[in-house]
């Protein structure tokens, strides 16, 4: 296989297992990040690695943001949320840490942090590892700020989660890159 055939097989993989990352892999998952476009070689991010109880800690924290946002909130929801990080063994947070600096907006720093987390799972793809990315609302709450020790001008900006396919490989759907192509 190319790499570009390799580079374009890249999905994410919503079901993974254990064993988690070996420490030579996520040594490379994060150089790959640090590979990431970077305006002025800011480094405007950095990595939180949750793994064991930590996960547990971080699932308590999205339930506890579940339970007090939602006034009408099941307990089966409440539970759902916390075992959410728990979906796998390894969970990789890319935290945007922006600098100060005249000459690179933060607008531009945001980007490459998701630059970075987007180096990360397509570096876990080529080494045979299963990825997903994922967020939502409370990845983005004061309770899991707190949990993962956030300063107050950082904020998440990925979740990855990380492990073996626990199925085969989905195929990528076909896109048409001219559908998303205007032409000057």
């Amino acid at each position: 296989m190319t790499p570009i055939d390799a580079l374009l097989s890249r999905v994410s993989m919503p079901k993974v297992t254990e064993p988690g990352l070996t420490e030579l892999e996520l040594m490379s998952l994060l150089k790959a990040g640090l590979r990431a476009c970077d305006h002025g070689r800011l480094r405007p991010y950095r990595f939180i690695l949750l793994e064991g109880e930590a996960r547990g800690r971080l699932g308590d924290a999205m339930s506890e943001y579940l339970h007090g946002d939602l006034v009408d909130v099941s307990e089966a929801a409440i539970e759902a949320a916390k075992n959410k990080a728990l979906r796998a063994p390894t969970l990789l947070s890319v935290i945007f840490s922006p600098k100060d600096n005249d000459k690179i907006p933060e607008s531009e720093q945001l980007v490459s942090a998701g630059c970075a987390a987007q180096m990360i799972v397509t570096a876990a793809h080529l080494m045979g590892l299963g990825a997903m990315w994922r967020t939502g609302n409370a990845a983005y709450s004061g309770e899991v700020s707190t949990v993962l020790g956030l300063e107050d001008h950082e904020q998440v900006v990925a979740m990855i989660y990380l492990g073996r396919p626990a199925v085969a490989m989905p195929s990528p759907p076909e896109q048409d890159p001219n559908e998303f192509l205007t032409r000057l």
